[in-house]
C-alpha cells in the first residue's frame, strides 16, 4: 500500500515517542508510561517492566516523525505478535493477528524536514516478545528509525 502524506506543523518535543504499555492485549488498562527513544525491543520472556506482564500485554507509541529525505519510505514492523502503524493518520501497516516473529511492510511518501504524526500499536500474546520499527527509502539505508527522527508531542 502506498500513500502520500501531508506535512503537519507541531511544536518541538523531546526525541523519541511517548509509550503507553497496557496490562492486557486490547490497549485498555495502562500499566506503564514512558518515553522510548526508538521502537527496538527484543524482550523475550521478560516484557517491558513495571506492572506490565511478560505476556498478554499491548503498547501504543505516539508522536511525530521527521524524514531526512523527500522520498517514498518503506516501513518495516518486525513483531511477535500483532502490529498497526499509522503515519499522518493513514494506516500503513495492519497486521493485528497472533503471529510468530514476522516483518510486515508498508509505504508512504514523505517530505524532508516536515513532521508527521505517527502511531504504532502492538500486542503480545504468549511466547517471545519483539517489536522493532525500521524504515528505508531510495536514499535512506534500512535502519531502526533513529531517535533524531522521532519526537514526542509535548
Amino acid at each position: 500500500m502506498t500513500a502520500t502524506a501531508s506535512p503537519t506543523d507541531v511544536p518541538p518535543g523531546e526525541n523519541g515517542l511517548t509509550a503507553v504499555y497496557f496490562t492486557d492485549r486490547n490497549l485498555t488498562t495502562p500499566g506503564l508510561n514512558r518515553t522510548d527513544a526508538t521502537i527496538d525491543f527484543t524482550w523475550g520472556m521478560s516484557g517491558p517492566g513495571g506492572s506490565v506482564p511478560p505476556t498478554n500485554f499491548s503498547a501504543r507509541w505516539t508522536g511525530y516523525i521527521e524524514p531526512g529525505q523527500t522520498e517514498l519510505y518503506t516501513f518495516y514492523a518486525a513483531t511477535d505478535d500483532g502490529v498497526r502503524l499509522w503515519v499522518d493518520n493513514q494506516l500503513v501497516i495492519n497486521k493485528w493477528v497472533s503471529q510468530n516473529l514476522r516483518e510486515n511492510i508498508g509505504q508512504i511518501n514523505l517530505v524532508a524536514g516536515q513532521r508527521y504524526p505517527i502511531r504504532v500499536e502492538y500486542f503480545q500474546g504468549t511466547g517471545q516478545a519483539t517489536a522493532r520499527l525500521s524504515w528505508s527509502g531510495p536514499n535512506t539505508q534500512k535502519q531502526i528509525i533513529p531517535p533524531s527522527r522521532l519526537f514526542t508531542a509535548s
